[in-house]
């Protein structure tokens, strides 16, 4: 659960040749403040009392963005994923009836279609919707898509990211180890994942119509740190990425080292420790079975869009804490 207040230029927001980002040009105002949960309030084995219990985590964000941001209840949104409803659909039911009597707002349910067309739209101008794909890797699933000819967005998505890709290979080889995981995460992409996007990607122009994909995710992140650590500590958005960089980091973690070895020499000492910095996010964010999950998923979607055959694949470097709830408030408070 990540909570923010963000404030941005009113100037910009009427200007839509832009993206989402360019358009809302945000800033933080503040700390934003992140809370992690070791155990889900909304989670399948949850009781009654950890359901109430996630709305007054919800409700005690609520009181700090007013009292320390001055926002009125006009000016918040509470937004659930709709991949979250799939998980614990009876726990969820009970929140979105009660939160609206604690704190006067109804939180608001994001389908994993609409996450991926406002995530697209947080990145891409309308001008280059034409040229460009975008895929996020997210923890728990795949989404994605473009716009087609007749400009209407066609959503991508498979309910497996990292997190959930790696316990479900560990579910079904339970001594799966760090030598062989890679392997193993490499054939649940093809006998499970890949059967799920494949008639979806059946339909989507070849990849000279959309020669561009932008990819975003933590997993994402965590390659171009591994092996373009130089460049992201760069002052520009964007990251070019290869199309073989999750096969090559499927191959480190086959070797032992899911992390990468020692540092370029080409660094200096201050972006030395920059890098480390970035690399302990990594580490805390991903465990070695997380990673191979989601190099095992790259790598198949650059098979499966052929991302040989596409002149540009890029990482933007956006602020937002999710791209796609940067969007739903541009859209819907902007």
């Amino acid at each position: 659960m990540s909570v923010a207040a963000y404030r941005f230029d009113r100037d910009r927001l009427g200007q839509r040749r832009l993206s989402g980002f360019e358009r809302m040009a945000p800033e933080p105002s503040g700390k934003a403040f992140v809370e992690t949960e070791l155990a889900s309030p909304l989670g399948p084995a949850a009781d009654d009392a950890m359901a109430a219990q996630s709305v007054e985590i919800v409700a005690g964000h609520i009181d700090r963005l007013k009292s320390q941001h001055g926002l009125q209840t006009s000016d918040i949104a509470v937004l659930v994923s709709g991949g979250l409803i799939d998980f614990a659909p009876g726990r969820v039911e009970q929140f979105i009836a009660a939160l609206p009597a604690r704190t006067g707002i109804t939180p608001e349910i994001i389908s994993i279609k609409d996450q991926a067309r406002l995530g697209y739209d947080w990145i891409v101008r309308p001008a280059d919707r034409r040229s460009v794909m975008h895929v996020n890797i997210a923890s728990g699933s795949i989404k994605g898509g473009y716009y087609d000819q007749h400009g209407q967005f066609v959503a991508l998505s498979a309910p497996y990211g990292p997190k959930t890709m790696a316990g479900a290979v560990k579910l079904r080889w339970p001594d799966v180890r760090t030598a062989t995981v890679s392997q193993r995460a490499s054939e649940f992409y093809g006998d499970t994942v890949a059967p799920v996007l494949a008639p979806q990607i059946a339909t989507e122009p070849p990849p000279r119509q959309r020669p561009t994909v932008y990819l975003t995710g933590g997993i994402v992140t965590a390659t171009a740190v591994i092996f373009r650590p130089k460049a992201i500590l760069q002052p520009h958005h964007w990251v070019e990425m290869q199309p073989d960089d999750f096969a090559k980091l499927l191959g480190l973690i086959a070797s032992g080292t899911p992390y990468g070895g020692p540092l370029p020499a080409t660094l200096t000492g201050e972006e030395g420790d920059r890098v480390r910095d970035a690399l302990r996010r990594v580490r805390n964010s991903f465990n070695p079975h997380e990673m191979a999950a989601g190099a095992a998923i790259g790598d198949g979607l650059a098979r499966q869009l052929r991302f040989d055959q596409r002149t540009r694949l890029a990482l933007p470097q956006l602020a937002g804490t999710q791209i796609w709830v940067s969007q739903y408030l541009l859209e819907k408070f902007g």
